[in-house]
């Protein structure tokens, strides 16, 4: 589940819509997971990490500097709604309330944070007020910024996962066209795969290669080495992508049984890294 995201303010790219979970590199270099082609902009212009549990931008050296909310720092706290500034463009920074009142899923009203989200969507262009009216009064429960970016059609299962694979470091797979061998589906019970969202995918020199949706599960990966007795090795795959395998690899079990009550994918937690100078 997404808790935070950068919105791209300026109107630079087609992409203006970034969930954050780890680290996040900003820059000119395409390679980058937040590329702003702009000439102020340099190379490897900031980082964002998290440092126990708060998201910090750390400026890597950059020619123009890295302005939060209008002042110039090398390394700050960021909080919801902040603005970030690189070069001469314009982001914003949300996430959830994590206070126990942020966390009532029961309310019918509209945090703060999601309230200043869907403004800037409509500020930014991005979404009009009619469309971001609509999702927000369809709503039974206290919307979140994971459902109401999926709702408003800009952000899906696919792009959370691919985001949350290059932010850890992990690779990424796409089970739909893939043939598992039986031999290997059979590695893992039915039970244990809807209980953790995972695929067992490839077998390959005594490893046991398995598709998760939360990569950071360590129970899940306990669960599987006592159940198989091998080495695991993790690739990152689409929540919902997972599922129709697990649906098209044990079909009898899901006959008996749903998907309902699975758990989501939480936010993790990376201490940031000093990943070098910046350049321009």
């Amino acid at each position: 589940m997404i808790k935070s995201c950068l919105i791209l303010e300026t109107k630079l790219t087609t992409k203006r819509v970034f969930p954050f979970y780890a680290k996040m590199i900003i820059g000119r270099h395409s390679t980058n997971d937040i590329p702003l082609p702009d000439r102020t902009v340099s190379k490897r212009h900031a980082v964002i990490g998290r440092v126990r549990g708060q998201a910090v931008v750390k400026d890597l050296d950059s020619r123009n500097g890295t302005f939060v909310n209008g002042q110039k720092l090398e390394k700050a706290i960021l909080s919801c709604g902040d603005r970030l500034k690189v070069g001469s463009v314009m982001l914003r920074f949300f996430q959830e309330d994590e206070t126990p009142q942020g966390k009532d899923a029961e309310s019918t009203t509209t945090p703060q944070c999601v309230q200043k989200l869907g403004a800037c969507l409509v500020e930014a262009g991005i979404v009009d007020e009619m469309t971001l009216l609509g999702v927000l009064g369809e709503e039974k429960k206290s919307p979140t910024i994971d459902q109401m970016l999926i709702d408003l059609g800009l952000l899906d299962d696919d792009n959370r996962a691919k985001a949350l694979a290059r932010q850890l470091k992990f690779p990424f797979t796409t089970l739909k066209e893939r043939e598992i061998p039986q031999q290997v589906t059979s590695l893992v019970t039915a039970e244990v795969a809807r209980t953790h969202v995972i695929v067992p995918v490839e077998l390959a020199g005594g490893k046991l290669l398995v598709a998760m949706a939360d990569p950071l599960d360590s129970s899940a990966i306990q669960v599987l080495r006592m159940v198989t007795g091998m080495s695991i090795e993790v690739v990152v795959a689409s929540r919902e992508d997972i599922l129709e395998a697990i649906v098209r690899y044990y079909p009898a079990a899901f006959l008996d049984q749903t998907f309902e009550g699975a758990p989501d994918l939480d936010e993790v937690t990376v201490d940031i890294e000093y990943l070098g100078e910046g350049n321009e």
